[in-house]
């Protein structure tokens, strides 16, 4: 017996922590998500990137190069929700950054019975009230009985709001006046704590701007042969606002610096999470597209302030001492100009007149001349089913209408009624589907186009500048996805994985319960 307690006691000793799970919870949680950042970036400028950003990540980290959005469609509010929820659309309730509700309208955080702390505009009256599940910011909330803090932090409200959850302390962003100020809204408090009164005294984006973006990049803009060069023809001038250069990921996470000091996160027993996102990468793709030599020229400067930030971290929080994941909220698909430049198909079409069209033809057919089309959004038809049932028209005979008129398009692959979906839509496409369709909150019938077709995102069909997303294939769903830190295994997983897959690998290294529609799983 005394041997075989000792060989137990050599075994125990010698095993490694993660068998005899003596691994201590970390102190502090941070999630980054990049906006509209395609997973090839990681690969495409590694060369370029310095040893302590997203290399130390993917070296040191868990590195999952196969990370896939489950759901249409692939936009901000929505990734940021799936990200936080470990869930989709069906269940968590936000199906897009603006939807209808009621028959009106909406901004996935807006909420008119709150008003703005920080400033005298409308951009705090927000909160996550749309949102309907839980977050594992909240779950670590309630975990500790609300002694953990979450803190979320971003230059878009939404990208800060739907992370940071409905219990959170504070979610902060940046309000649209000139000033680049960081606001809240009333949901969270009455007045803004004084470290984010000192922090916007600092006015940092101005400075800033006094580095002359784009016109001074980091290296000599021949040296940028993994991008093309400028091009007027495809991209829209950028770096005239902080939001739309590599400086507004600098402010977003010198803030998300100034909020671990101000709030004092991972500096007591209770695990505290801060959600960070950075927006800029996305409003600066979508005026230059995919392959600019202005994007790469933003992830090399976002690569140096991740190191900074990381090494921020070491010492504030302590080295081994915290957990970071790094994701996007969707990817991109190139522009459709730089396609054809290049041979590779693409395709335009405009969402305003095919609902214009489609109204006329409903008249045409019926003889009602009501707008029975509200409109196109993210590729979904959203109908006025009230309407209908008051001109006494039935709901299916006017969908087949519109699948049949949809379907003679020449930019339609599949068109259908999501509530009667044709056998013969494939996989992953009829899952997406599924999952993506929140009754009255999104279109009823769902447009699939053809690959490599775009819709004119804000320029029109004669002015095919930028990037845009939001559709099923990889350009837009094949997401980054890194761990780094405590209690995250060093090792780089090749297989599917998706985005809603995060939030239960969080949830089990914190030892807490899922958010309340999870449906991932643990990829550790």
């Amino acid at each position: 017996m005394k041997k075989l307690l000792a060989l137990i006691t050599i075994f125990i000793v010698n095993c490694p922590l993660s068998i005899v799970h003596c691994q201590t919870k970390p102190k502090l949680v941070v999630g980054i998500m990049v906006d509209q950042m395609r997973w090839d970036y990681l690969e495409r400028y590694k060369d370029r990137y310095c040893e302590g950003g997203f290399r130390r990540m993917m070296e040191e980290g868990f590195n999952c190069t196969r990370c896939m959005i489950n759901y249409i469609p692939a936009v901000t509010a929505v990734g940021h929700t799936s990200v936080y929820t470990g869930s989709v659309p069906a269940l968590h309730g936000i199906v897009n950054n603006s939807f209808h509700l009621d028959g009106k309208s909406t901004s996935a955080p807006y909420d008119a019975n709150m008003l703005t702390v920080g400033s005298t505009t409308d951009a705090g009256k927000r909160s996550p009230h749309l949102m309907m599940a839980t977050t594992m910011g909240d779950e670590l909330r309630m975990s500790t009985n609300f002694r953990s803090k979450v803190i979320g932090v971003a230059i878009k409200d939404r990208a800060s709001i739907l992370p940071a959850g409905h219990s959170a302390n504070a979610a902060y962003w940046l309000d649209n006046s000139p000033n680049d100020q960081f606001i809240t809204s009333s949901y969270y408090m009455k007045e803004l704590p004084k470290w984010v009164v000192d922090f916007n005294k600092r006015e940092l984006g101005k400075e800033y701007m006094k580095r002359d973006w784009p016109r001074k990049m980091m290296y000599p803009k021949e040296t940028y042969v993994q991008s093309h060069p400028l091009d007027e023809r495809i991209e829209i001038k950028v770096g005239e606002e902080v939001r739309v250069s590599p400086w507004g990921a600098t402010l977003t996470l010198e803030m998300a610096k100034a909020a671990v000091e101000g709030e004092e996160l991972g500096k007591d027993e209770f695990t505290d999470m801060l959600c960070v996102s950075i927006s800029s990468t996305d409003a600066i793709a979508h005026r230059v597209g995919c392959n600019s030599s202005l994007v790469e020229d933003a992830y090399l400067w976002l690569d140096r302030d991740l190191d900074k930030f990381f090494k921020f971290l070491d010492e504030r929080v302590g080295k081994g001492q915290w957990t970071a994941f790094l994701t996007a909220d969707h990817a991109g698909s190139h522009n459709p100009q730089w396609r054809m430049d290049n041979k590779i198909p693409a395709e335009v079409w405009e969402s305003t007149q095919l609902v214009k069209d489609l109204n006329q033809m409903i008249a045409d057919k019926t003889g009602v001349a009501d707008r029975l089309v509200m409109g196109i959004s993210s590729f979904k038809v959203m109908l006025n089913e009230p309407l209908m049932q008051e001109k006494g028209l039935n709901r299916n005979d006017v969908v087949d209408l519109v699948v049949n008129y949809l379907r003679s398009q020449s930019f339609v692959h599949f068109a259908f009624d999501v509530e009667r979906m044709p056998d013969y839509i494939p996989e992953p496409i009829r899952t997406m589907t599924q999952n993506g369709y929140y009754p009255g909150r999104t279109g009823q019938i769902q447009i699939v186009p053809k690959g490599g077709v775009m819709e004119a995102f804000r320029y029109g069909t004669e002015n095919l500048k930028g990037a845009s997303h939001m559709l099923w294939g990889p350009d837009d769903v094949h997401i980054p996805l890194v761990f780094l830190g405590n209690g995250v295994p060093k090792a780089e997983n090749n297989h599917t994985v998706h985005i809603t897959d995060i939030a239960a690998t969080i949830c089990s290294l914190l030892h807490i319960q899922e958010p309340s529609a999870c449906v991932g799983e643990p990829v550790f």
